[in-house]
């Protein structure tokens, strides 16, 4: 009887994650629409969002909307659904799709630009990538632009290239929830790797030697999910600790060019470049590589391009080097993250990151984030987690008086006196 309890609890925890409304109070983003609701001065300040416009990223843009005005979306090119960016549009919003991730940049940068021009009401900038890093000092130029809120560790760092910054960035990107979801991106990139095997090479992933590069939360999720389809799994970090943890933990660590020897597919998850033009010469002959980070940072594509004898596009998602000796590799989705090619759909995940970003946007907003780059706060966090498990998790929902509503300060009750 007891284990029957257990699984209807099971069952219903399960249940509350797949069947969300689909219309009505909260929509599918329950937790962000009881936090919007705790900006008590709608509407004073306007914003610009540099987003993934997937359909799931429609019911947030209108969120974020109703509290500061969207002035502009613009969309990153690689994670542009053509339906969801026409849905925003006839819901009257103003929607760019720049033409590469380089013209990403540009457009970012002219469209803050734009709408500060436009009004001299105030501006915040949510993005993700770092697109507006390199011209902070131009924008803040402007009185009325107040700051910036980042959601990726690309971005971050790209921040932190270009500091100091004259106005606050305040980034998620190294942020404990952000980290929740990194650790299920490996296995939406895995999927998506498993599709293009199946569909169009009418294969498997069983049994193929598979590479991971970068052994952080996205790479171990990556490695995980490889080895639960039964594929042989080496990993490579540049951090030798990580190797080591991935030693223990059944992987394979390889000296790079070891590994680029050796593997059939090779996933690239540093969030910077993990092959370089010298290292192509050591890519096994057939292999393939996949990038499961932002933007087209993983593979030196284009040194790769004036290296190689040729390269060809094979299908839609498929591009063949031909190296000078005859060899040759591919590269799918032209190096750009292949879990968007699925829609990269989180499920109530996504609610919890746009709740963060949305009350980082808050501090932002109300002054109390200061000039440079930042880290989302604790304090924050927890407000995300406790409205997240309000509408997500129906065993915390029956306690209210739970411990966990008390966060941090509850940490005292269990103290030494």
């Amino acid at each position: 009887m007891r284990i029957s309890n257990i699984s209807w609890t099971a069952h219903q925890e399960i249940k509350s994650i797949h069947e969300l409304p689909a219309s009505g109070e909260g929509g599918n983003l329950p937790a962000l629409t009881e936090l919007v609701k705790t900006e008590n001065k709608p509407g004073r300040v306007r914003s610009i969002l540099v987003a993934h416009v997937l359909h799931t990223a429609i019911e947030y843009v209108e969120l974020v909307n109703s509290i500061y005005p969207v002035m502009k979306v613009v969309a990153v090119p690689y994670s542009a659904d053509p339906t969801a960016v026409k849905s925003l549009r006839d819901r009257g919003f103003e929607v760019v799709v720049p033409e590469s991730v380089e013209d990403t940049f540009v457009q970012s940068r002219d469209a803050v630009l734009a709408a500060l021009s436009d009004s001299s009401e105030p501006l915040i900038a949510q993005e993700v990538g770092g697109y507006l890093a390199k011209f902070t000092d131009e924008l803040t130029a402007h009185d009325h632009f107040i700051g910036i809120v980042e959601d990726t560790n690309n971005g971050h760092w790209r921040y932190e290239q270009h500091e100091p910054h004259r106005c606050p960035v305040l980034s998620m990107a190294q942020s404990p929830l952000k980290d929740v979801e990194d650790t299920i991106i490996g296995d939406a990139v895995v999927y998506s790797i498993e599709r293009v095997f199946r569909e169009n090479y009418s294969s498997v992933l069983q049994g193929a030697r598979c590479g991971v590069i970068g052994f952080g939360k996205i790479g171990t999720s990556s490695a995980i999910a490889l080895k639960g389809r039964e594929g042989v799994v080496s990993v490579y970090d540049i951090n030798p600790s990580k190797n080591m943890r991935a030693k223990v933990e059944g992987f394979f660590p390889l000296p790079l060019q070891e590994l680029l020897t050796q593997t059939d597919v090779v996933i690239g998850a540093t969030g910077q470049t993990s092959v370089r033009l010298v290292d192509m010469p050591y890519i096994k002959d057939g292999a393939i590589l996949v990038s499961a980070s932002s933007k087209r940072v993983e593979f030196a594509l284009d040194e790769f391009k004036k290296a190689c004898a040729s390269v060809d596009a094979l299908d839609e998602v498929s591009t063949r080097y031909l190296r000078k000796d005859g060899t040759s590799f591919i590269v799918l989705n032209d190096g750009t993250p292949i879990n968007f090619r699925d829609k990269s759909i989180l499920g109530t995940i996504l609610d919890m990151i746009y709740c963060e970003l949305f009350v980082c946007m808050r501090e932002v907003a109300n002054g109390r984030a200061k000039a440079s780059l930042h880290h989302s706060p604790p304090p924050l966090q927890d407000e995300v987690a406790k409205a997240w498990l309000r509408h997500h998790s129906p065993a915390f929902q029956k306690l209210p008086n739970d411990k966990v509503w008390d966060y941090p300060k509850s940490l005292e009750l269990g103290r030494p006196k």
